[in-house]
């Protein structure tokens, strides 16, 4: 099997991050950032993590079961990760934000710049004025 993460070890910023259901609507992540290491036999891992409103995405999984996860990552490096592991908190009220953990569970898509901006500006992405 190929190689999954497209980038070496070392940490990384992620300039937008978005959980989008299959109906397009979204929660954005903020302040996210993706951890590459190698794990035994050399193969790299990855982890990321980002702030999200909780209230927000039990929205966003009232009628979604697959969350996939946008990456914006600068320039040309786009990416969709197709349901993605995630590990979130579990304090449901308004306003509360914290800490979303998720992982690769296939290879990620590369998109193209014009690609993933148009799938951006079709989505609706679910706001802090909502919780």
């Amino acid at each position: 099997m190929t190689e999954w993460i497209p980038f070496g070890e070392g940490r990384y910023r992620v300039e937008r991050a978005l959980l989008i259901d299959e109906g397009e609507r979204a929660v954005a992540l903020e302040d996210a950032v993706i951890d590459v290491t190698q794990g035994p036999g050399g193969r790299l891992r990855m982890n990321g993590r980002g702030r999200v409103r909780n209230a927000l995405l039990v929205r966003l999984l009232d009628d979604a079961e697959d969350l996939d996860l946008l990456l914006d990552l600068g320039g040309e490096y786009t990416y969709r990760m197709r349901r993605p592991s995630i590990q979130g908190g579990k304090v449901f009220a308004p306003g509360v934000q914290s800490f979303l953990q998720f992982a690769p569970q296939s290879p990620w898509e590369a998109l193209a710049e014009a690609e993933f901006n148009s799938l951006i500006a079709r989505i609706r992405i679910l706001d802090a004025e909502e919780d």
